[in-house]
């Protein structure tokens, strides 16, 4: 009998043949991982756990696909059985320490990593967990001197690109710009040659916001003033959180989710389904735009179906749907959410640009402009101009949040925003930007600055104008238009 050439369906004929197997189910889990689906990975596992209960390595891969779906919780509960299970398991223990490098706590990072790191120093895996925990303790030489052992050895290009972005940032905390940019230029120049095939086989980001743009610049507005009636909803508030990668929405997320009213998601696909339905054609635009109360409501109990997939709870809460690259699907909100709450993101364009092309993103469509610098400006343009499309011809609700004055008076900007989306001020939502201030005067690269509480991130295009030469007259209008000083 031939066998399958899908990784999925060779996988599944292993679990059919040796049900009993941990290895099997393991590999099934494996193989949805590394192709970005971490809830079938998840599935997989706890299929595989009615099999195999005392599995230490299915519980350490249901925690990594629980930590990948944005579950840290529950992500450290199955690392922490496995380890109850097989003390050694160093699966789990590199979770809960990557678990540790994401809450910002390097040292609980660091005493995790400590074990492996006895054992395996110049393990790969080992070299690169370290080098993240010495540039979130600020030790950006440490971190260096690690990435340059990484790159030393043969890697997969994946983790070649990976390497080579994380060094860009420990040369940036050194003050070496040109090296810096160079590192993060590699990195992505891997990363677009990786997924190049992939990119030539779908629309491309750019194309397919002109398109959308086109469309309502082109379409009858009446259809889109009167939306379904809203329906019943979980929960009794709904806001979504839009703009741009990298324009502070994170610090937002964070400061809104500590109050305890609050449930919110974090980069799930929640709209997904509906995207694909309605956004990928002009005949799913004019369905949208003619959408019935009844469809409407179907629509949304699919969308309420995947958010409690993904464990939140949201009975009795405010959900936030922190999705800042799904400024595109606004006509998904306003037709089946007329009733939501819009936070739109903005931060200067320049940095937000500089920041993109530096970071390291899971692969899709708008990730891969991010490997080129022109093309990350160009996907910045069109989506702004698609955004300014939208704000003319839908009913949204929308408050502009710009990163900036958020962190020149958070508890202001803090008040506003709770005003706007119906919560009050609670002290624990001021305690974001407290405590992470105070790491700030201790450890110049801890957690603030993923959270763009760090004055790094303000203005830090400047110290990498020449390389961004090129893209800035293409971010000039936004610049402008958006008040930002030259």
């Amino acid at each position: 009998m031939r066998a399958s050439a899908d990784p999925v369906e060779a996988a599944e004929a292993q679990v059919l043949a040796r049900p009993g197997s941990a290895d099997s189910w393991l590999a099934l889990a494996e193989v949805h991982r590394q192709a970005g689906r971490p809830q079938a990975a998840l599935a997989a596992c706890d299929a595989g756990l009615t099999a195999v209960p005392r599995s230490a390595a299915l519980l350490a891969a249901r925690g990594e696909a629980l930590r990948l779906l944005g579950r840290p919780g529950e992500a450290g509960e199955a690392f922490r059985q496995a380890l109850d299970v097989e003390p050694g398991q160093d699966g789990a223990g590199f979770g809960l320490a990557l678990l540790a490098v994401e809450a910002g706590d390097a040292q609980a990072a660091h005493d995790r990593l400590a074990p492996l790191r006895a054992v395996q120093p110049d393990r790969p895996q080992v070299l690169w967990l370290a080098a993240r925990i010495a540039l979130l303790a600020g030790r950006a030489q440490d971190a260096a001197r690690d990435l340059e052992r990484l790159l030393a050895s043969p890697l997969p290009a994946e983790r070649q690109a990976d390497a080579r972005l994380l060094l860009s940032e420990a040369y940036d905390q050194l003050g070496d710009h040109t090296a810096a940019f160079a590192a993060a230029a590699a990195g992505k120049a891997i990363q677009r040659r990786l997924y190049a095939p992939q990119a030539r086989a779908r629309e491309g980001i750019e194309a397919r916001l002109e398109r959308l743009d086109a469309w309502f610049r082109a379409a009858d507005p009446a259809p889109w003033r009167t939306p379904p009636p809203p329906g019943a909803r979980p929960a009794p508030g709904h806001v979504f959180l839009v703009g741009f990668p990298r324009s502070g929405t994170t610090l937002l997320e964070q400061a809104l989710a500590g109050h305890p009213e609050v449930a919110a998601l974090e980069e799930a696909p929640t709209l997904a389904a509906a995207h694909d339905a309605f956004l990928t054609s002009a005949e799913g635009l004019q369905r949208l735009a003619e959408l019935g109360a009844a469809e409407a409501q179907a629509w949304r109990a699919r969308y309420w179906a995947e958010v409690a997939a993904h464990g939140v709870e949201v009975a009795g809460k405010l959900f936030l749907d922190k999705a800042p690259a799904a400024t595109e699907d606004l006509p998904l909100v306003a037709k089946l959410f007329p009733d939501a709450k819009v936070l739109f993101a903005i931060r200067d364009p320049r940095d937000v640009v500089l920041s993109c092309f530096r970071q390291n993103f899971r692969m899709n469509a708008m990730t891969y402009a991010f490997t080129d610098l022109a093309e990350t400006a160009a996907c910045y343009d069109a989506c702004f101009a698609l955004a300014d499309t939208y704000r003319q011809r839908l009913p949204l609700d929308l408050l502009e949040v710009r990163h900036e004055d958020l962190l020149a008076d958070f508890e202001g900007g803090l008040t506003r925003i709770c005003g706007f989306v119906g919560l009050d001020l609670q002290p624990a939502m001021l305690d974001v930007a407290a405590t992470a201030r105070r790491r700030a005067v201790r450890t110049p690269s801890a957690p603030q600055v993923r959270l763009g509480l760090n004055s790094r991130g303000l203005g830090r295009w400047r110290a990498y104008a020449r390389p961004l030469a090129p893209v800035l007259p293409r971010l000039q209008p936004w610049v402008t238009r958006f008040g930002y000083p030259d």
